[in-house]
């Protein structure tokens, strides 16, 4: 069977965030003066949204958490967006794809005006036919973004597959009805044992799994 799309998670997936994502949350932190938290504890919440974040980790009401996101938003899009670094391998395995004319997407809790600055910044965004991210209210969980990139692909019914580093992935993939493949190597998943609640077709612990997956889907 041959997926109709293959859709990727950015942060922790495609992309190492990770000093961008700290130094805006220890930014907003500092500023609110909000408990103090070690990179390693901060590193740990990164998967959901911020007002998620704020909300379940920093004890905020709901428009506290907005506030405080506001202020991690406008940060990030100043001073630490481009600070990602592409996961070795993504290039050559977002090009081999695009060569078997496989249509590709972007589904990200990142806010999607940010996300698609990013893809751009990488020149990523000529691998992708849609790109969606979160709105600024946190009204869409990742299972609506999810939704929302097949509709834009019309592929509501049509074999898909989503590759992502956290529950919020699994997650959104199994609410869907579409495969996913569960990684290892990002921010979310530390054990194959934990990719397997959400019933994936691949547990990659490196880029290279995924390359090999596909390369053998691709000549089948």
């Amino acid at each position: 069977m041959k997926y109709s799309a293959i859709i990727w998670d950015i942060d922790g997936t495609l992309l190492n965030s990770m000093e961008g994502l700290i130094s805006s949350y220890r930014y907003t932190i500092n500023l609110l003066n909000l408990d103090n938290r070690s990179d390693e504890e901060i590193a740990s919440y990164i998967g959901p949204t911020p007002q998620t974040i704020f909300q379940i980790h920093f004890h905020m009401d709901e428009n506290s958490a907005q506030a405080a996101t506001d202020i991690f938003r406008e940060h990030y899009k100043k001073h630490d967006l481009f600070k990602a670094k592409v996961y070795d391998g993504i290039f050559y395995i977002l090009e081999n794809l695009k060569k078997h004319k496989v249509r590709q997407a972007i589904a990200t809790n990142k806010r999607e005006d940010y996300a698609k600055d990013l893809m751009k910044h990488l020149e990523f965004d000529k691998y992708f036919d849609s790109i969606c991210g979160a709105d600024n209210e946190n009204k869409l969980t990742k299972t609506d973004i999810l939704k929302k990139c097949l509709k834009e692909l019309s592929c509501e019914n049509q074999p898909a597959v989503l590759i992502g580093d956290s529950c919020h992935d699994g997650m959104a993939a199994n609410e869907a009805g579409i495969d996913f493949i569960g990684v290892t190597y990002g921010f979310g998943f530390k054990t194959k044992d934990e990719i397997k609640e959400f019933n994936p077709v691949l547990c990659a612990e490196n880029i290279n799994d995924i390359v090999e997956f596909f390369e053998v889907f691709n000549n089948k």
